[in-house]
């Protein structure tokens, strides 16, 4: 599987918002100026980016060859919530805001290394993963803006069946008589 195939798969085709529900209550709960702030998503994507890359090669240099790989997802919370604090710390003495994100950042962290077979791989998964999380973002504030009026109780279900419909619309093109290799 080539890394730009591993990059969609993750990004449409299998995407970790509207598949798996990581980072769906993120979306739904976060303010709007929050989601629009590039500080928030560079927070989010350094401490990833860094996370994923120290928790994989600990996992496949130190806990894999000692077989206790079975604790490779505390291994990635410790590494994620030393860097996580480090930069919120930042961020809150450089802007004065907070950037604080833990349940989406920790589960691609956990995906990237658990599914992946080598370094690069793990590092398209996640990036497939937060593109998919940016990706949706711009739905999410335009279907908000479209129904500002309603009350909170009738967005939510209007935005769950928003987020039905695109989960549809994408699963529609992985239909097998769609698939070439269904001819062959």
């Amino acid at each position: 599987m080539s890394l730009l195939t591993t990059f969609l798969y993750y990004f449409f085709f299998s995407s970790v918002i509207l598949f798996t529900g990581i980072g769906t209550n993120k979306i739904i709960d976060l303010k709007l100026e929050k989601l629009k702030s590039l500080t928030f998503c560079s927070k989010i994507l350094i401490s990833i980016i860094l996370s994923t890359m120290m928790g994989w090669f600990i996992t496949k240099g130190i806990l894999v060859p000692l077989k206790i790989a079975e604790l490779f997802p505390l291994v990635c919370f410790l590494i994620y919530i030393c860097i996580d604090a480090f930069l919120e710390a930042i961020i809150r003495l450089t802007t004065g805001k907070t950037a604080a994100e833990f349940i989406f950042s920790y589960l691609v962290i956990v995906i990237s290394v658990s599914e992946s077979i080598s370094f690069a791989n793990t590092i398209f998964i996640m990036l497939g993963c937060f593109a998919a999380f940016v990706g949706i973002i711009p739905f999410v504030i335009a279907f908000r803006k479209r129904n500002s009026d309603t009350t909170s109780d009738v967005i939510f279900c209007r935005l769950f069946l928003y987020l039905a419909l695109l989960i549809l619309a994408l699963s529609s093109w992985d239909v097998s008589w769609l698939n070439p290799e269904v001819f062959q």
